[in-house]
Order: C-alpha cells, then structure tokens, then sequence
C-alpha cells in the first residue's frame, strides 16, 4: 500500500444543518492533515461564520475549481468556492431552496474534481434529501446523485465500521417492499460489487463474503419465509461458480456474535437497511463511515444526517456541551484516506471477475 498522503476534498453539507460547523472543526486537525491533504468545498462566507461560531482558528485559501492546486501546502486550509450566495441565502436549522442549491453545487464540483484526478477522493458531509429537491435536484441522495453525475450505472452502499464491512443489497426501501426487490441477479450482483471492493481496496480478494438470510433463523428451512431457499441460497451459488467466496445464508441474530471477529472475514451483506445500519452504528453514531461503491473514485461520508435541530446554536461550538459531535466525520475522513492510499491511481474495475 503506498504511504503517500492523498488530497481529499470535503464537501460543506447543507449548509443549514450541522455539516459546516463539523467541517470546520476537523479540517486543521494535525492527526487528519498528517493523513491527507484536505480542501474544502461550499460556500466561503457560510464557512467563514462556520470557523468562527465553532471558535476555529483556521484561515481559508479560497479559489475557484479551475485555479484549485491539490499540491499547494500553503497557510491556510484550501476553499474551493461552488457558491457565494452566502449566509443570508439559508435559514438555520430549516432545510430550504437556497441550502439545497449549495449543497448540490459543492457535491457537482467535488465530482467533476475527482472525475479529472485532480483530487484522490471526496468526503462528504451530511444534506438533505428536502433541501435537494426544494433546488430541483431529484435525486433522494449522496449515491444517486454521484451515481448520476460519473455515469456510473450502478452503485452500492458500504459502511465500513471498527469491527465488520457490511454492504446493503437494498437501501432505502419500506420493510414491506424488501422481499420483492431481492432477486437472484441483484442480489448476486451485490456480491460482484463486495468481491471487487476487497480487490479494489486490497482487503484481499479471496476474503469472505457472508450473507445474511432475511427471515428469523434464515427461515428455518422455510417454517418463517422462502427468500433463503428460493433467492438467496441460488444467488450465493451464482456468485461462488464465479470465484467468489460467498457463504450463507446465516441468520443475522447471531452471526455478529458468532463471526465478527474471523479473519477472513471481508464484507458481510445484509439484506435490508437497519439489518445493516444498525451492527455499523453499535459503536455509536459516528462509528462507520459510509463508502459507496461503483464510482470511478473514493466516496466516504459520516454515518448520520445534517440534524438541523442542533445547527447553529448558539456560540462557541467547539467547546460548548452537547455541540454536535465531528465524530463521523473524522472517522469518513480517516477511512477515506485509506481507501485513496489503498488504491492509489488505479482505475477502480467494478466488473467481476
């Protein structure tokens, strides 16, 4: 793996939530900047309030994505300007048209950036889905809007936590429409995208792949559902006469107990949204940071959303009690620096084999 120290450029978050007051806590942190070069993205005079309500004593650099320089290690943390409509643009706390239109335009910008090679990745601070489309954005999050603007046709979800790495095989979905969306192809599909993430970032290509059932006790041989014997099961077998070591399915009340710790373990697939999240969140919130795979770059983002009822209260963020934490977001930028070291400048493939 190459010691070298990656450029990461992180986006602001909706600016109306909590994502500036955490980024300007974390960005000059020594132990992160030893790590890798960070910039920031977003909207300066927004940022410039965020540095001085959380008592930063950070400097910017602005500069426009055409000027951005990954390998200028001047004073001052690198601010790459997406919008100045500035603060009377917003409404704390209050997802609006005006916040949503500056998150989206940091996140197109980070794109584009990561796209050319111009930085090694992108982490990204909460927003919200309202705010996206009150602007004109239809896209519901982070990974279908990223998924849209590289082209990439298919993307996945990855949270990468302290103990395990679980991929979901579908995401924001009503429990009740779950069984319906899982089929033998999309499901094996998911598993080409595990095997490919543990060869894309060196996790080791021959690890484990384990699938989680979605019924109680994987079924129980078909007493508690099907989906086991009539999905689940051919799809691990798909996946297996494909070189990948899938295994399952096993039932998910035990198998963190049982499995977490082997060392060959690579990614554990998990069949819905909180079967996933919660096993990633047992740390707490902040522990995981999510990954998302299918793009032609690295993408890490905090494990939680932009909790506009904490945003911008009061003063002295950085030292005031129960100021929202930067947590998530050290450990986002702390996995997605890895990841960059991980891959360095080869093209991630996310065909299997």
């Amino acid at each position: 793996m190459s010691p070298r120290r990656p450029t990461l450029l992180v986006t602001m978050g909706d600016p109306a939530g909590i994502g500036p007051e955490i980024v300007a806590r974390v960005v000059a942190m020594p132990s992160l900047r030893r790590a890798a070069r960070l910039a920031v993205a977003g909207d300066p005079d927004i940022f410039d309030r965020a540095l001085r309500h959380a008592g930063a004593r950070s400097r910017l650099r602005p500069t426009s994505p055409e000027r951005f320089d990954p390998a200028d290690d001047g004073p001052g943390v690198p601010f790459i300007v997406t919008s100045e409509e500035g603060w009377a643009s917003i409404s704390p706390g209050t997802p609006t048209e005006g916040s949503g239109r500056a998150s989206a335009l940091a996140i197109e910008s980070a794109a584009r950036l990561a796209t050319a090679g111009r930085v090694d990745g992108i982490v990204t601070a909460p927003i919200s889905k309202q705010a996206l489309r009150l602007a004109g954005y239809p896209h519901p999050g982070h990974t279908e809007f990223l998924g849209a603007l590289t082209g990439s046709r298919e993307t996945r979800m990855l949270f990468v936590a302290r103990r395990v790495r679980l991929l979901l095989a579908t995401v924001h979905l009503p429990l009740r429409a779950v069984p319906d969306a899982l089929t033998v192809a999309s499901l094996r599909r998911t598993m080409e995208f595990a095997a490919a993430a543990l060869r894309n970032f060196r996790w080791g290509p021959r690890r484990a792949v384990a699938v989680l059932g979605l019924n109680p006790h994987a079924g129980e041989g078909g007493m508690f559902g099907d989906e086991e014997a009539r999905v689940i099961a051919p799809a691990i077998e798909q996946a297996r006469a494909l070189g990948i070591s899938a295994e399952g399915p096993y039932p998910a009340d035990t198998f963190f107990a049982r499995h977490a710790d082997r060392h060959d373990l690579g990614i554990v697939v998990a069949m819905y949204h909180d079967q996933g999240l919660i096993p990633a969140k047992a740390d707490g919130v902040g522990g995981a940071a999510n990954v998302t795979l299918g793009l032609p770059f690295v993408r890490s983002s905090v494990d939680h959303g932009t909790a506009f009822d904490r945003a911008w209260r009061g003063r002295g963020g950085a030292t005031r009690a129960g100021a929202p934490s930067p947590a998530g977001l050290v450990t986002a930028i702390r996995v997605g620096a890895d990841l960059a070291r991980r891959t360095g400048r080869r093209p991630m493939e996310w065909a299997w084999p």
